[in-house]
């Protein structure tokens, strides 16, 4: 299937002819394109080659094209750096030649030169990139596309009193509940989740551990050894903070308390709020 070239995106065109200012490409519905000569100085390309490149428009209006990789593409979210302010709006770094407007009515509040904000690269009326803050406009609290188990990709939001919130595969609102936390997200972080259940309000409850990581053979042997190597006990418990865990194991305090349970039925330790340990015969 053939996809429609649209600003904002990453594509590879083919390449029309070689003018003064730089390489025609052949842009669908867009137009020919320019990739300026700058951008391909010391490179052999010649008509009809391919060339792999990010879309945006000028100053102009007219579509043009760059070899950067962008640090946000059509549809997503990011956490992108205010570079100036003016009458209209600001103006966000994307890591493309021109500048993204963030104008006013995106803006969830006041923004300053040098500071970050969570938008989504979306377009206006007359189809000009731009971004907006406004988030809530785009995502959905609730989603059904998911199962259980489900690897998604999640943009770190904010912290709230349960967890984090975060932004499901672009689309859609989740949380991550403070206990799977294997240690505090930055906003703008990405990382790779997994849907934890399904809750009957069809909101989106997230993990960082892949499912059944919490009964993995690989968690349960590192306790076992690190319990070994401390003459059989640990000061880790059901009470330990979820820093702690994370620091001896690199795992979530509920993967943590899922591994010792499994233990704890095995009969292999025993659980107190602040310590681990072998019974007594072990």
């Amino acid at each position: 299937m053939t996809v429609t070239p649209k600003l904002g995106t990453r594509h590879s065109l083919e390449i029309l002819k070689v003018i003064r200012n730089g390489l025609l490409l052949d842009g669908g519905e867009l137009g020919e394109v320019l990739l300026p000569s700058r951008e391909v100085e010391n490179q052999s390309l010649a008509p009809g080659d391919s060339v792999m490149v990010t879309l945006y428009s000028d100053g102009d209006a007219r579509p043009m094209a760059s070899l950067r990789t962008p640090r946000i593409q059509l549809g997503q979210v990011a956490l992108l750096k205010v570079v100036s302010t003016s009458k209209v709006g600001a103006f966000v770094d994307w890591g493309m030649p021109k500048d993204l407007l963030l104008p006013f009515a995106e803006q969830k509040g006041p923004v300053r030169e040098e500071s970050w904000v969570l938008v989504m690269l979306t377009t206006d009326r007359e189809g000009r990139l731009m971004v907006s803050a406004q988030l809530d406009r785009f995502l959905s609290d609730t989603c059904q596309a998911y199962q259980q188990g489900d690897e998604v990709s999640l943009v770190a939001a904010h912290s709230t009193d349960l967890g984090y919130k975060v932004v499901v595969d672009n689309h859609a609102w989740g949380m991550i509940a403070a206990s799977e936390l294997r240690a505090p997200l930055r906003p703008g972080q990405r990382v790779t989740g997994y849907v934890q259940r399904l809750r009957e309000d069809q909101k989106l409850s997230l993990s960082l551990n892949a499912p059944g990581a919490a009964k993995s053979d690989g968690l349960t042997e590192q306790i076992l050894a690190a319990l070994e190597n401390a003459g059989g006990e640990l000061p880790l418990g059901d009470k330990s903070s979820p820093e702690v865990i994370f620091q001896t194991f690199r795992c979530s305090k509920n993967a943590f308390k899922q591994a010792i349970g499994g233990l704890y039925k095995a009969r292999r330790i025993v659980i107190e709020k602040e310590r681990i340990f072998f019974p007594e015969g072990e």
